[in-house]
């Protein structure tokens, strides 16, 4: 967010490029995204807390894993392909 903020100070805003608008799409959409698994697992540590290890809290707690790992590899593409490049303005 900081960096968001410094760069729309100096003008790099998404109605400057259509490079601009695709960063702060990716990047905020993605950051959306890390907040929403972040939550989760905090809802999944409430119910491992509170159930125990059963079948569905286990069942639960892999779809959550699949999720955050599915975000690690698009992560790789957004840091690789679109955020590095738009650091080095």
């Amino acid at each position: 967010l900081h960096e968001f903020l410094v760069d729309a100070a100096r003008g790099a805003t998404m109605q400057r490029s259509a490079f601009l608008s695709a960063f702060y799409t990716l990047v905020g959409t993605h950051g959306a995204h890390v907040s929403f698994g972040l939550i989760w697992m905090l809802a999944a540590l409430v119910a491992l807390a509170r159930r125990g290890l059963t079948h569905a809290v286990a069942g639960r707690i892999w779809v959550l894993s699949l999720y955050w790992h599915f975000l690690d590899i698009v992560w790789v593409f957004i840091f690789s392909i679109v955020y590095l490049p738009g650091v080095v303005m």
